[in-house]
């Protein structure tokens, strides 16, 4: 209610968690279609390459959803008072509420 914070646009926030996932199934996909044919004679198995492509992009954007809603950024007047949150800076400063 009172936090006056700009938020980024939804688009933004996807972009980078969508592009590192869709990197990551690529080669996850070309791994796969490749070790699967068992040499050169043999066709490229395009089924399986798919399969390794959908499997990493699903489980990596699952992972990266999870860590992203596990963090969770400090309050700021956390750096404020005394004992474990004392600052350095002036020691012998009363600090009020």
């Amino acid at each position: 209610m009172g936090n006056n914070k700009k938020k980024q646009p939804w688009s933004h926030s996807i972009k980078g968690p969508l592009s590192f996932s869709l990197i990551l199934a690529v080669v996850a996909g070309i791994v796969g279609l490749i070790t699967s044919t068992g040499g050169s004679q043999n066709p490229l198995r395009f089924d399986i390459g798919l399969a390794c492509f959908g499997i990493a992009f699903i489980a990596s954007l699952l992972v990266i959803s999870v860590m992203t809603m596990a963090a969770k950024d400090n309050d700021p007047e956390l750096g404020k008072g005394t004992g474990v949150n004392r600052s350095s800076a002036n020691l012998d400063k009363k600090f009020e509420d």
